[in-house]
């Protein structure tokens, strides 16, 4: 059997790159949260390589636009603060988690609804316990129509809010 040089590289580049997949969510759905407290999504993300960032995009109900704050990994799963929904400004939040990898490949979870509901009607509300977390929350909008200041909807005490930037 003859050997011919240069055919396995060849070979190599035409099957193109090594497909990366893409990031693992894993994340159980807040049923519900209580108004003005800022409150946790938290989920378990992990890649084949290494997870470049990991987001929870929000908006109140019929808004048209989303929202999102960063997750910051705490040791076991990434966690983002939201700001606290108004009391008596809204009935549901809706939110999805993403994460995208070191290689650009993203994950995003189903979207959720979140109940806005009284305190002791919501059995388990992720109020966030860290005060130095509830008071820098980093909001960003994801459209240039979202303005300048956080929605109506959410209490605005400790929250940055970052607008689109006009090109």
């Amino acid at each position: 059997m003859s050997r011919t040089p240069g055919l396995l590289p060849l070979l190599a580049l035409a099957a193109g790159p090594a497909l990366a997949d893409p990031p693992s969510v894993d994340h159980q759905p807040v049923p519900c949260t209580v108004p003005g407290q800022p409150f946790t999504v938290c989920a378990t993300v992990t890649d084949d390589g290494e997870v470049a960032r990991a987001r929870v995009y929000f908006k109140a109900e019929n808004a048209k636009f989303y929202s999102f704050v960063d997750m910051v990994f705490g040791g076991i799963e990434f966690c983002g603060t939201l700001p606290a929904p108004r009391e008596g400004k809204l009935k549901t939040i809706e939110y999805y988690v993403q994460a995208v990898d070191d290689a650009y490949e993203t994950f995003r979870t189903s979207t959720h609804v979140i109940a806005v509901q009284p305190d002791g009607v919501c059995g388990f509300a992720p109020v966030e316990k860290d005060a130095a977390r509830a008071q820098s929350i980093t909001v960003h909008a994801t459209h240039q129509k979202q303005g300048r200041k956080l929605p109506d909807a959410f209490a605005s005490a400790g929250v940055t809010f970052v607008a689109v930037q006009a090109r």
